[in-house]
Parts: structure tokens; sequence; C-alpha cells
């Protein structure tokens, strides 16, 4: 999976060599879609960067961005059907709609918003680009700006009034990291809407949250195969221990980022949000509890998870909680973690623990799967 924290500074290195590339993002989906709202892919003269899916739609997609860049300007709203013909022998998996927007980022005009975004990207910043993908008057289709916790109200490269009340919402919006098409209302608000077609103008809002990312406490046998199906997900995968002889290159070639510290200064040193899901592997009980104290006393919306016996889980959680956390934050953990598939070796078990971080960042889904709702621990989702 191509994340943010690749496509904006592949787009960097793209203009920084004078080369002019074409940006086709899916804005609106409807249906079964192989990829989501805010996925996209580079298009230059050499071939592409990123994927919006593959297969005869992404294809389709491709071959319009290159009539795009020989025309060397404009933008357009690619529609991709992926219904099929229903009289088929066999029917795919994707029966939906995408709308792909395709737009022109030139050296001269667009490095410094890019350069803008990879830097979000970068650091985890809430920052947003907003581009008019549909507009019934005279606006330019294509303008485009940077929303940030800064903006207050402006224009769209001269093409859309921003309001003051419709920034702000937009602002808030950037750092719930959802994309949306967006229009802005008679009172001056900014409303999501379904259709990119209308009478009045229409605006996406593309977040640039960084990359989703899986900090890994612990460089044992389960972390090693964790790593590799966290980093061939698109995870921006961190690996924590206190030994250099675990956490190394040699052991963990895929990794992002490999920190050997001990286990709470490490965490101390990161932003664990909302994108970010941290998972407690280590080799006992005592650095188990020092990882989910700190991480708990740190986080700001962070997913974590333990693995453990359900006795073991039992007793690190009561002393973190008589070390002053509350219950009601101690029942978000997710212990014992991983989806219930009998896993046994590291393998299996480093599955079950990417599939349940999986289930939890698309669905939100935590039922009698999961081991700790199962084995009681872990509060199941209303």
């Amino acid at each position: 999976m191509m994340g943010p924290d690749q496509i904006w500074p592949e787009a960097v290195r793209t203009l920084e060599r004078g080369q002019k590339f074409a940006l086709a993002t899916v804005i609106n989906v409807r249906g079964s879609t192989p990829r989501e709202v805010g996925a996209k892919m580079i298009v230059r003269d050499d071939g592409q960067f990123g994927t919006i899916g593959g297969g005869c739609g992404e294809a389709e997609v491709f071959r319009k961005a290159r009539l795009l860049l020989d025309e060397g300007q404009g933008a357009r709203v690619a529609e991709v059907d992926l219904t099929g013909d229903f009289d088929q022998q066999q029917i795919g998996t994707c029966g939906g709609i995408m709308d792909v927007f395709v737009d022109i980022w030139t050296p001269d005009r667009d490095l410094d918003a890019a350069r803008r975004l990879a830097v979000a990207a970068e650091h985890n910043r809430p920052a947003a680009l907003l581009t008019l993908v549909h507009s019934p008057g005279e606006g330019s289709v294509g303008a485009r700006a940077i929303v940030d916790s800064s903006s207050e109200e402006g224009r769209l490269a001269s093409a859309v009034e921003i309001p003051r009340r419709a920034m702000a919402q937009l602002v808030a919006r950037t750092g719930d990291g959802v994309p949306a098409l967006i229009e802005i209302s008679d009172n001056g608000g900014a409303n999501p809407v379904a259709r990119v077609d209308g009478d009045t103008a229409r605006l996406f809002l593309d977040p640039i949250s960084g990359a989703q990312r899986l900090v890994i406490a612990g460089a044992g046998h389960i972390a090693q195969p964790l790593a590799a199906l966290g980093s061939m997900l698109g995870f921006h995968v961190t690996v924590i221990d206190d030994r250099a002889s675990f956490a190394n290159r040699e052991r963990f070639p895929t990794a992002d980022q490999i920190v050997v510290r001990p286990f709470a200064a490490a965490i101390e040193s990161l932003l664990l949000d909302k994108h970010c899901y941290l998972v407690s592997v280590t080799r006992g009980h005592s650095f188990d509890e020092e990882v989910v104290h700190t991480a708990l006393t740190h986080s700001r919306g962070a997913f974590i998870g333990m693995i453990g016996s359900r006795r073991r889980v039992k007793a690190t959680l009561e002393r973190i909680g008589e070390m002053g956390v509350l219950q009601e934050v101690l029942d978000q953990v997710h212990a014992p973690l991983g989806m219930d598939i009998g896993a046994e070796t590291p393998e299996e078990i480093a599955v079950s623990i990417i599939a349940e971080i999986v289930r939890e960042r698309r669905s939100g889904a935590r039922d009698v799967g999961n081991l700790g709702v199962k084995l009681g621990r872990l509060k199941p989702s209303s």
C-alpha cells in the first residue's frame, strides 16, 4: 500500500528534476472498489508511482493522465466503472464506481506545495490539500491550497471564496484525517457531499496525516514477522528494544526506524496519536508493564496492545492500575492481543496481531473475534 509518506516525497523528487506529472486521486467511491477515497498515483512520461487499485480501471486512468500530460495543463474527473457486465460468467470482487481526479503538477508552480505536504507526512503534522474538483461556473478546476492549523480564511487560487467558518471546519476535518468531498453552503459552512457534480462548487479535502505507524516494542521472535507484515501493508514500522544485538538492521531489514533505547525513554520520544498502533511483544512482564504504562500516559488516541496469557495480562494491567491509570483507560488496551485464529507459531501470532490492527483500523469492530473480548478483558465496540 502506497502511503502519503511515500507519494509526496516522490512528488518532490520528480518536480526537483524539472519533470511535471499528473496526480490521479480517488475523490469519491460508490459501491465496492479496490482502493479507498484518497488513494493516489503519480503518472509521468516514464511510468507511474503508486496505485489506485490496478486492473483495467487503473489502466484507463493512466491513459487519460498521459493525454493530460501531453496537453501540459488542465484537470478532469475520470469516472471508473468497475461494475462490469452482469451477464459475464465471473464477476470480480469489485463492483463499484470510482471518481478519480487527475490534474497536472509542474515544477515552477507546485514544488513548494509538494514540499510542504511531504514535510507534513514525514512529521505526522496535520495538513491537507484542498482542491477545486468541480465548478459549474467560471471557477478554475484544479485550483488548490494547503490547509493547516494556521488557516483562517482566504481564496482558493482566486477560484472560490473560503469563509472563516468554513475554513475552521476544514481545519478540524484535517485534524481528523478523513478525506471528503465538500461544498460551501449559503451560510458559510463546509458540508460533505456524496457526488462530484452539482449546482455548486465541489472541493476535495485530502488530509496529509502521514503514514499509519506500527510501533513494535520488543525485537524478539514475534517482532520479526510482524515488522515484515507491517511494511508489506504500508505501515511506517518502528522497532524498539534496549538490546542492540536484537534491534538491528540485519534482523529487521524492512523497518523504517530502529530505536535502541530503554522502552520508556523510546516511547516518550514518539508522538503516539490516533494514526499510531503500538504493540508490546517484549521478553517479560516488567517490560510489558513499562511499555503499556508509558504508552497510556503519553498517548493521544493511539491503539495500544499487548500479547500474553490471560493471567499475564491481568497481572500486568492490575499493576498499571495501581499506578493511577483509570480502569476505563485500561479497558481500551487490546490485550490479549490478536484475532482468534488458533495461532501458535511466531509467524501465525504476527498474522493474528496485524489482523486485529487492520480490522480495528478499517471497521472499529471489537467482538469475540478479538482474543481480548473473547477472554473477557477488552471492552467490545458498541
